[in-house]
């Protein structure tokens, strides 16, 4: 399909050849942003942003749902999935996160229990670097990272990161972003 439009706009384009250099450099654009992007997935009410801040010196965001009712599942493709409420701060980025089968945190006794990483992400928003710092905090309808020394926070997100073994962790859908 995406051939047969490109096709179309070169033959509409003979007589015009303006419209031809938007087309070679829009559809390459859009086909960059199209492959990077993350899945937009419908939100359910736990991953559904109402609001975001600094509320008692932490990052926090209220949800429509109960915070942390739903984690994920391991699938039968042997692919992890990684559920998390992502906060943007002016002291880095912390991800408030649920995974079975991935224990990596002093914080809980089962790493599917709900639990805080201080992360960093490439450009692809894969996950190049974690440690331990932030403690998650999920009460109601509200996420908060305590134990930073975070005073503004820029975006949040809601999203499913995946990850094979021994491969990053890649955003691989968006429930909920908020700036």
């Amino acid at each position: 399909m995406l051939i047969y439009s490109i096709t179309n706009f070169w033959i509409m384009n003979r007589m015009t050849r303006g419209m031809t250099i938007l087309v070679s450099t829009v559809i390459p654009t859009t086909l960059m942003v199209m492959m990077t992007a993350p899945i937009v997935f419908a939100a359910t009410p736990p991953f559904t942003i109402q609001s975001f801040g600094i509320v008692d010196k932490k990052p926090s965001m209220t949800v429509q749902g109960i915070a942390g009712s739903e984690i994920p599942n391991m699938p039968d493709s042997g692919e992890w999935e990684i559920f998390a409420y992502v906060f943007f701060t002016n002291d880095g980025i912390y991800a408030v996160t649920s995974h079975p089968e991935i224990e990596d945190s002093n914080e809980v006794k089962n790493d599917s229990d709900w639990h805080a990483h201080k992360v960093q992400l490439n450009d692809e928003n894969c996950i190049i670097d974690r440690n331990e710092k932030g403690k998650a905090l999920l009460d109601g309808n509200t996420v908060s990272v305590q134990q930073t020394k975070a005073t503004a926070v820029t975006k949040v997100l809601t999203g499913e990161f995946a990850a094979d073994e021994g491969k990053d962790a890649c955003l691989e859908g968006l429930f909920d972003s908020k700036e």
